[in-house]
């Protein structure tokens, strides 16, 4: 894993909030659409559901890859893999990271369970593959946002960005394709993870360098010597 030294773990802090406040304004006015049953939006959804269900089933190879797709976004996957980007980032002395990549999918997870029982919207009826549970907003298309967010923040390179961003795109184009979700729920399950990550790497970064600075210095000032510990923030404050 390739990682370039940032002084954030996210973008600039205002940067990042301007993100995520644009994201949370989208997400709460699509959550207050689904809530309140909009016309325009269960015809958007209803339109595009119908043609993708027809589309599939005219079309097996089509229908055999969405399946393939969207098992990478699943938690089997993705939980593991978040494990091991975390090791990784551990092992390399990115502490910081390692702290906003779990704290930004542990946030991503429980904050979605949470509106996903508040809204408890139904999915669609003819679905193409097993679903249980509410379907706002999509777990996968949540999870698989949040991963490569996460791993776009953390590498900093153009070609992780654009094949993260790529393959959770195809995520989210599974779960409509395969009739599990509504096209909304993607849209939503986006528009959350743009609202949290930014928020969580936010906190992180302004938590953690200060703390970090204190136990350094605690740990490594000799007993009674006033002054800074040497060596600054050290690697993991990249």
């Amino acid at each position: 894993m390739e990682v370039k030294p940032v002084d954030h773990v996210v973008w600039k802090p205002s940067v990042a909030l301007v993100v995520a406040g644009v994201s949370a304004a989208g997400f709460s006015l699509l959550a207050l659409a689904v809530v309140s049953h909009g016309v325009w939006l269960q015809r958007v959804d209803e339109a595009i559901s119908e043609a993708a269900h027809d589309f599939a089933l005219g079309h097996p190879g089509w229908l055999g890859a969405m399946r393939a797709i969207t098992v990478t976004g699943s938690t089997a996957v993705l939980g593991p893999a978040t494990v091991f980007m975390c090791a990784v980032l551990v092992q390399r002395r990115m502490r910081r990271h390692a702290l906003f990549a779990a704290v930004a999918t542990l946030a991503t997870l429980i904050l979605r369970l949470i509106l996903l029982g508040v809204i408890a919207r139904p999915r669609p009826v003819d679905r193409l593959a097993a679903a249980g549970s509410w379907s706002f907003p999509s777990g996968h298309s949540t999870a698989s946002a949040t991963f490569a967010v996460v791993l776009a923040l953390v590498c900093r390179r153009r070609w992780v960005t654009v094949g993260a961003g790529t393959w959770a795109v195809m995520v989210g184009v599974s779960r409509v394709a395969l009739v599990v979700h509504w096209p909304s729920d993607v849209l939503g399950a986006w528009l959350f993870v743009l609202t949290v990550v930014p928020v969580v790497g936010v906190v992180v970064d302004g938590l953690y360098r200060p703390v970090n600075s204190a136990v350094r210095q605690s740990v490594l000032r000799p007993a009674g010597e006033p002054g800074t510990a040497p060596g600054g923030d050290g690697a993991d404050d990249l």
